[in-house]
């Protein structure tokens, strides 16, 4: 089954304006062929066409069912929308130019793991969650995700659940998903994603991240507050860029 479609948007990137000139493609797997059911996890940094990442994912599927859970998203910085994996290049291309992606096939996810993580600099970070400012100076943060294959009627489903999470690790140990117990952690459950994909389908989970700048307040100094979303894809790292990641189901034949 052919996979990974996205990356055939790395030929639009070339510059065919001069005939004699090749264009410069970077050679990459184009293609991969699972021999298993399960997810393949990829994430995109773009820079942004600056046209409006909402404005342009309205343009592809379908948003999830539940409504709070879609304005709980939104508040977090975060967009959520569930699309045919076919429409993965037109969806980057209408982003912007990739800078980079990479990759990860995870196949069936029984137990919780880690599928994002990113740990907190030295110097801190100021999220905002929930409309609420919190200095966090240590740990993790990290989108947890668990994934199997499901039947219903007379169909097979990918069931995927991500929840965003924070947490400080015990000695020797960062990841929280391996069922090791953390000195300190948060479930984010309110915006906890809880989904079933069809084979050909992808939910894609993106953020316009922030061009971090100071703040001129009387009560704070420095960098505003970046919102729970941002500070889980990249936050003040890859300011002014777009992050996608796209989870595709994969499920193979049965015939």
């Amino acid at each position: 089954m052919r996979f990974c479609l996205a990356i055939l948007l790395l030929l639009a990137s070339s510059n065919c304006s001069t005939p004699r000139v090749e264009p410069d493609v970077l050679k990459v797997d184009s293609k991969i062929e699972p021999t298993s059911d399960g997810l393949l996890i990829t994430k995109y940094i773009i820079s942004s066409k600056g046209n409006g990442l909402k404005e342009n994912l309205l343009e592809f599927g379908s948003a999830l069912s539940d409504g709070s859970l879609v304005e709980g998203l939104e508040t977090e910085g975060l967009q959520v929308r569930r699309i045919d994996t076919i429409d993965i290049p037109a969806i980057v291309a209408s982003v912007g130019t990739v800078r980079s992606h990479s990759f990860v096939w995870h196949g069936q996810i029984l137990k919780w793991r880690d599928v994002v993580q990113r740990q907190i600099p030295n110097s801190g970070l100021l999220i905002s969650e929930s409309g609420r400012s919190h200095f966090v100076d240590s740990g993790f943060i990290s989108l947890l995700a668990r994934s199997w294959l499901v039947q219903r009627e007379n169909d097979l489903f990918v069931y995927l659940q991500l929840l965003p999470t924070w947490h400080v690790p015990k000695v020797g140990g960062i990841v929280l998903g391996q069922g090791s117990v953390a000195k300190q952690s948060t479930l984010f459950s309110n915006i906890e994603i809880e989904v079933l994909l069809s084979d050909g389908e992808a939910l894609v989970v993106a953020s316009e991240l922030s061009v971090v700048g100071s703040s001129n307040g009387p009560q704070i100094e420095g960098p505003p507050p970046v919102r729970l979303g941002e500070a889980l894809l990249g936050g003040d790292v890859d300011g002014g860029n777009v992050v996608l990641l796209v989870v595709e189901a994969n499920i193979l034949s049965r015939e």
